[in-house]
């Protein structure tokens, strides 16, 4: 997942990871308000093994992750969602978006969550409120 300021880098990073093979149907734009209000953070939504994964992260620092994502969808940010199928591919997936402007991008394997880039001068802070 990455957050991007706007509609139009958000856009420009589902056309890069198309490109590169990966499925549309594995790619969502969520955008402002509307976004927040039709992504399922509370994993309701997708049943219940989605709904007892996303509360056995809420007790981890994944909550203050996800709350970061729908406060940038909230303040008119862009979030954008890779289903990676492969583990490998979460690099091609972060560089990819990095590339389009995406201001933080983490990987939500099923448990473990890992930030990109790792720590780098030249990126934004990954601990940055949107």
């Amino acid at each position: 997942m990455g957050i991007f300021d706007d509609p139009s880098s958000g856009s420009d990073a589902v056309g890069r990871l198309g490109d590169a093979g990966f499925s549309s149907a594995d790619i969502t734009l969520f955008c402002g308000v509307e976004g927040a209000a039709s992504y399922d953070f509370s994993g309701n939504d997708h049943g219940l093994g989605a709904t007892l994964l996303r509360n056995f992260r809420n007790i981890t620092f994944d909550r203050v992750i996800m709350e970061r994502y729908e406060q940038a969808l909230k303040t008119g940010h862009c979030v954008l969602m890779v289903r990676v199928n492969k583990t490998e591919r979460k690099l091609d997936a972060s560089e990819i978006m990095e590339a389009s402007g995406a201001k933080q991008v983490e990987y939500f394997g099923l448990a473990t969550t890992e930030a990109f880039p790792h720590h780098d001068a030249e990126r934004p802070d990954p601990d940055a409120t949107f």
